[in-house]
């Protein structure tokens, strides 16, 4: 669910996705703002480092810090590692942290909503408080990701097992 919601060419590019480059640039051009062009291993590079500072500079560090990774990580190892240390809000880093904690249960246990709903707080954090206006943003981006899986699926059963890495 996180690759559908935040980089569904994580296993097509090293580090960089350069069409979602261009696409944003193309969109700024026509002042047409949606999305951003941060893959798996930029959020990964940025969450590691703690350097959030909204900058050129900073993306360019990203970018060259997502490169670099690439020959050192196996794609799973780089999303492991990324799905270790994501904030997904209330103080609450990592995914298996997360699932614990909002369903008690571990992530290999979730159903498809459910991974849906943890991979949607990692666009829409978990306030310490949660209210309804948070739960429906949450609940629109979780069904959109429930209603795409079917169409991609198939490209991501071939991910390696969790025990490979």
């Amino acid at each position: 669910m996180v690759l559908i919601s935040e980089d569904r060419r994580f296993f097509r590019h090293n580090g960089i996705d350069w069409l979602s480059i261009l696409r944003v640039v193309s969109g700024i051009i026509n002042l047409r703002f949606y999305g951003g062009a941060s893959t798996v291993d930029m959020q990964f590079v940025r969450t590691a480092t703690e350097f959030y500072e909204k900058s050129l500079r900073r993306k360019v560090y990203e970018m060259l810090l997502a490169r670099i990774i690439q020959y050192r990580y196996s794609k799973a190892q780089i999303l492991r590692s990324y799905l270790s240390c994501a904030f997904l809000g209330s103080g609450i880093y990592g995914v298996s942290r997360a699932s614990l904690v909002i369903f008690g249960k571990m992530p290999f246990e979730l159903d498809l909503t459910e991974a849906a709903q943890l991979a949607s707080m990692l666009v829409y954090p978990r306030p310490l408080v949660p209210d309804n206006r948070w739960k429906l943003k949450l609940d629109r981006r979780s069904k959109y990701l429930v209603s795409l899986y079917p169409s991609l699926k198939e490209r991501f059963e071939k991910l390696p097992s969790w025990d490979a890495v």
